[in-house]
């Protein structure tokens, strides 16, 4: 891991945290530091003191649970925008999970805790947008929740790959995903091979795997398949026409 530096780019004062937040941004973004990770590297650890919130630039990050006899559960995946350790937010807390980093390498801004729930009191508007983050987060639990009641596996896959896409910028539709099979199985709530067969069913709804390189050339059609046996369909922002 490289040592942390300070973050020479600007591109987090448009982040859905700071976006609007002139004064916030203002105020946070000579303390937030770069990290460099690599691949397996641990960002943080379950039940060590949540001291800062973690923004990812670029890569992949897979957030796990453990139990006393070695089970592992995988709850996310964490990629470009997303944020990590919000339980920082409060204080004394612990992390609830382990971040590790999937494929070769990682990138991560580092946002002190402590400022940021100085920021909560002092600045009303920008503790609504925390809130609304913490909401969201909660919501998209619920959501995964009825997915695997009322979504083929086939369809939670086209679900994941929609969501990318709209967090993509400009929609792409073309994806590099550097997490193995079974880790995605796994967050997906399926087995390696019932996430194969979901790869060749999405084929008539236009998806096209290659390895790690996913190729969507008919989202229209993908948003057809996945999206009519969602209870957030015509609500949801993976369905905006960005065409």
């Amino acid at each position: 891991m490289a040592l942390a530096k300070p973050t020479s780019t600007s591109i987090f004062e448009e982040h859905a945290l700071f976006k609007g937040h002139p004064g916030a941004w203002k105020h946070m973004a000579p303390l937030m530091r770069t990290r460099h990770f690599r691949k397996d590297d641990a960002i943080l650890c379950h039940g060590d003191k949540a001291d800062n919130l973690w923004v990812v630039v670029s890569g992949w990050l897979k957030l796990t649970r453990q139990t006393p006899d070695g089970k592992e559960t995988i709850i996310g995946l964490c990629t470009d925008g997303d944020i990590l350790g919000e339980a920082a937010l409060f204080a004394h807390a612990q992390y609830p999970y382990h971040a590790e980093v999937l494929g070769a390498e990682a990138t991560v801004v580092v946002l002190p805790a402590d400022v940021v729930r100085n920021l909560v009191k002092e600045d009303s508007s920008f503790s609504a947008s925390i809130m609304h983050l913490l909401n969201e987060r909660m919501f998209q639990a619920q959501l995964k929740l009825e997915h695997m009641s009322t979504m083929s596996a086939a369809q939670r896959l086209g679900c994941f790959l929609l969501r990318l896409c709209h967090s993509q910028e400009h929609g792409s539709r073309e994806l590099d995903i550097p997490v193995e099979k079974h880790i995605l199985a796994a967050f997906l709530g399926m087995k390696p091979e019932t996430l194969s067969r979901s790869q060749q069913q999405l084929k008539e709804a236009g998806v096209v795997v290659k390895g790690q390189h996913i190729v969507i050339n008919n989202i229209t059609a993908l948003r057809q398949y996945v999206c009519n046996s969602c209870s957030e369909s015509g609500a949801c922002d993976a369905e905006a026409d960005d065409e």
